[in-house]
């Protein structure tokens, strides 16, 4: 028996599920009876025209479609339903836990332990991403949190995270903890410098003077976590050392907090913590900026880049911290802007060369100050190196239309790379920015390019782009972007199609089917 209705012409294309079913295999199925359906194959019009309720058109068929096909040829009414089945045959209990947790379903988790006891015994274990626990994971859905402590959880375990681990608090909001201290959370002395709770640390200390220097989560110290003057005072007055680094981002504390805590940056720079001249303009130190560009005049051209910090991308750990304290490609001029330094700022531009101040004025939009320095130094693009050039490129990584534009307006070149040896075009699939694929696009781009790190082209990283997006900065238009890139001469295989998104498929559907 089935639970889908079928008529009975439907029964030539029902089959009973495999014992030993394989989601990745009906996954394929799924596909391939798309690519055959819109080929107009006789057996998968007649399959569709079957099994499928209302079967739609070639050119309105999806690959939910084909999935629902799928579906109901093995006796199920939905796709979730033979997923839900599949998994139930295929994935362990602890698998299944993982994916409830993570997507926060209270139900399904009660489910499962309802009807797996064992999985208590496997409760504290480091199940999560980063060697997290299910406790970490349902920290800020206190109904999942509450459900797993009845079970045995226990909120006061750290992660199991090989450069450190860190317990719950360390990572939590100020405006969470108390819930999760009332529930079991350990305030140890470092979620105590993370939250701000200077009683609490001041007695930890006290008890324990070693633990000024003790290493938590990544390998951090609670000065990496000072959240006030008075706990980053505290701890340096006894002991705390100033410029210890982490074990992931290789960082200091000062490095940690310039970008959330600059009041706390500021006092440890005072206190004689190592510094730069990104975090200099970050305080606001006109004396320290001063020093820094009168001891190395070339440090001006310093930013949050490969140039000068060890990055995500190229890196033997995590990158250095600055990439999210201040931002990827941050130059002082971006960071005296940020945190309002307007002295340092006139200081910078006083010591700046023409290609700092063309580069500043093309980044911020001032196009008339660039075009202004490009006039007195015609070869600042033409005669540059790398390094300058990549400024397109990294541009495009952080979405910015606008300043792509004026670069490449501007001689520079359209196969520059960044991050992962991508180049613009790359980006602006990846972002999904048919704006920015069209200015690229002008300046005939070779649209088969293959990125460094994961021999990708432009098509490819459209597609990627659809599947892990980044949310601060996909635009979302990516089929868009795919019908660009196949009118500029790229090429698609049919084995690529369908890739589950809507639009793309429609765009693809039309290229490869026509």
């Amino acid at each position: 028996m089935t639970d889908t209705g079928h008529e009975p012409e439907a029964a030539r294309f029902i089959q009973p599920l495999p014992t030993k079913p394989n989601l990745e295999k009906q996954q394929k199925d799924a596909k391939a009876l798309m690519r055959a359906y819109c080929r107009g194959d006789a057996d998968a019009v007649a399959r569709v025209e079957a099994l499928h309720p209302s079967p739609p058109a070639a050119d309105g068929f999806k690959l939910s479609d084909a999935q629902l096909v799928i579906a109901r040829g093995y006796g199920f009414a939905s796709w979730p339903k033979l997923k839900r089945r599949i998994d139930a045959l295929t994935k362990s209990p602890a698998d299944l836990f993982v994916e409830a947790v993570n997507d926060g379903d209270v139900e399904a988790v009660r489910h499962l332990l309802d009807t797996h006891p064992d999985l208590g015994a496997r409760i504290n274990d480091p199940l999560f991403a980063f060697g997290r626990t299910a406790a970490h994971s349902a920290c800020d859905n206190l109904e999942l949190l509450d459900l797993l402590i009845a079970h045995g959880a226990d909120i006061a375990k750290k992660s199991d995270w090989e450069h450190g681990g860190f317990g719950i608090l360390e990572e939590a909001k100020p405006e969470q903890a108390d819930a999760l201290i009332a529930r079991g959370a350990v305030v140890d002395v470092w979620a105590a410098a993370h939250l701000g709770r200077f009683e609490a640390l001041k007695a930890l200390v006290e008890a324990d003077p070693a633990l000024v220097n003790a290493k938590g989560g990544d390998g951090k110290r609670p000065l990496h976590y000072a959240r006030t003057v008075e706990i980053a005072g505290y701890l340096l007055d006894r002991g705390a050392e100033i410029d210890a680094t982490d074990d992931d981002h290789v960082s200091t504390p000062a490095q940690y907090l310039v970008g959330d805590q600059p009041e706390v940056c500021r006092f440890l720079v005072e206190r004689g913590a190592r510094s730069d001249l990104l975090m200099a303009a970050a305080v606001g130190d006109v004396g320290l900026v001063r020093r820094f560009l009168d001891e190395d005049p070339k440090s001006i051209d310093m930013r949050v880049s490969q140039e000068w910090f060890p990055m995500i991308d190229t890196a033997e750990n995590g990158g250095h911290i600055y990439q999210w304290t201040l931002g990827f490609y941050a130059s002082a001029f971006d960071v005296a802007r940020k945190f309002g330094h307007g002295a340092v700022l006139d200081l910078l531009r006083a010591h700046a060369g023409r290609r700092q101040l063309f580069l500043d004025a093309l980044w911020t939009g001032d196009l008339a100050t660039a075009d202004a320095c490009l006039a007195e130094q015609p070869d600042l693009v033409s005669g540059a190196d790398d390094e300058t050039w990549r400024h397109v490129a990294d541009a495009a990584r952080t979405n910015l239309t606008e300043i792509v534009r004026a670069m490449l307006a501007r001689g520079f070149p359209v196969t520059a790379t960044s991050q992962h040896g991508a180049t613009p075009l790359h980006w602006a699939a990846y972002h999904g920015n048919p704006e920015m694929m069209q200015v690229v696009l002008e300046y005939d781009p070779p649209v088969e390019a293959l990125c460094r790190d994961f021999g990708g082209p432009p098509l490819g990283w459209a597609f990627h782009g659809v599947r892990e997006p980044w949310p601060l900065t996909s635009t979302g238009r990516h089929g868009d972007c795919v019908a660009l890139l196949l009118e500029a001469g790229a090429s698609c295989k049919e084995a690529a199609f369908p890739t589950g998104h809507d639009a793309i498929d429609a765009v693809l559907r039309r290229y490869l089917f026509r």
